[in-house]
């Protein structure tokens, strides 16, 4: 898409959507050895990445937790590599303002306990917040780390509560 958007073709301009069906692509791929794993988490890398650096949008909520379930999916949670890829998405994660409910879970699921908790507050630290090791959800967390997330009803979630999104 990107190439055809480049060549001219307008209609072609991709967006955070289409990387995000990209991330999603990865996440439930069938390979069975590991091979094909390897080029499917590498697919989901290289993608978040461009789109990261890309000008056709940027990653949000959901796009970050499909990265998340792909890494979940595509490798092991005790692999170093595991660690070195998804904690600074994570801690970008936080940064931007997108840790959801969906980033949370993945997380949860992907991560063992230590790394969970571990990642979690490493970032809180980062951040300047008070350490928390019972961080299971949303309102445990600081209320920067989810300011732009947005539910489908088109609303942002603060801290539990819904209030009106409004466009900068």
């Amino acid at each position: 898409m990107d190439k055809l958007y480049q060549s001219g073709y307008k209609y072609a301009r991709p967006n955070e959507k289409t990387y995000t069906s990209v991330l999603n692509s990865c996440a439930f791929t069938s390979a069975e050895n590991d091979l094909a794993k390897r080029k499917a988490l590498d697919v989901a890398i290289f993608t978040l990445e461009e789109l990261q650096e890309s000008h056709y949008g940027k990653p949000n909520h959901i796009t970050y937790g499909m990265f998340l379930k792909a890494c979940a999916n595509l490798m092991k949670s005790d692999d170093e590599r595991w660690r070195n890829v998804v904690e600074p998405i994570i801690l970008q994660c936080c940064k931007d303002g997108f840790v959801g409910d969906l980033v949370l879970n993945q997380l949860r699921t992907a991560a063992p306990s230590y790394l969970y908790t571990g990642l979690l507050n490493k970032a809180l630290d980062e951040s300047k917040s008070q350490p928390n090791t019972k961080m299971t959800k949303i309102q445990d967390l600081p209320a920067a780390w989810s300011k732009n997330v947005r539910e489908r009803s088109g609303r942002t979630r603060y801290r539990g509560t819904n209030r009106r999104w409004k466009r900068p």
